[in-house]
């Protein structure tokens, strides 16, 4: 398989084109990009295989943050922390991989529907899972805080 065989990437109820615009990087001196407007992930196809993925993660995770993490401002570092860390899960963990992708194949090529509009992106029902344990997260959060308060805990700022 290589870059080009790759179906469109669904992020967030956008289809995102994959492909391996290999002139255009090497005159822009990129190994990959993302292109938000255009819909589009550009990865060179003349780089090792190994590379290759890296990059690709690299760039599914600016599409990541550009959807679910708007307004964040991740940095071109953190972009790569994060892709370096999905990168070595995905690689080093058969049985995490297997896991996850089991729910897909359970569903019979059925794709979740999808039904609201959020941060300008469709949301599907598997969002819905995501967003009730980060409000748990968050809710936790705010409830430890209020403790501390009790406790007179100074943890500035407030």
């Amino acid at each position: 398989m290589n870059l080009n065989d790759i179906q469109p990437l669904v992020v967030g109820g956008l289809l995102i084109e994959v492909n391996a615009p290999n002139m255009d990087l090497i005159n822009d001196g990129l190994l990959g990009h993302y292109l938000p407007a255009q819909c589009q992930i550009g990865v060179r196809d003349d780089l090792p295989l190994q590379l290759q993925g890296n990059v690709l993660v690299h760039e599914v995770v600016h599409a990541i943050a550009n959807v679910y993490c708007e307004g964040l401002n991740l940095n071109e570092a953190q972009v790569s922390g994060l892709a370096q860390g999905f990168y070595q899960v995905i690689t080093d963990n058969d049985d995490f991989l297997e896991f996850v992708t089991q729910i897909n194949e359970s569903i019979e090529d059925e794709r979740p529907s999808v039904d609201t509009l959020m941060n300008g992106h469709v949301r599907s029902r598997g969002d819905d899972i995501a967003h009730s344990l980060a409000e748990a997260q968050a809710n936790m959060v705010v409830s430890n805080v209020r403790e501390y308060d009790k406790l007179g805990i100074d943890q500035g700022g407030h």
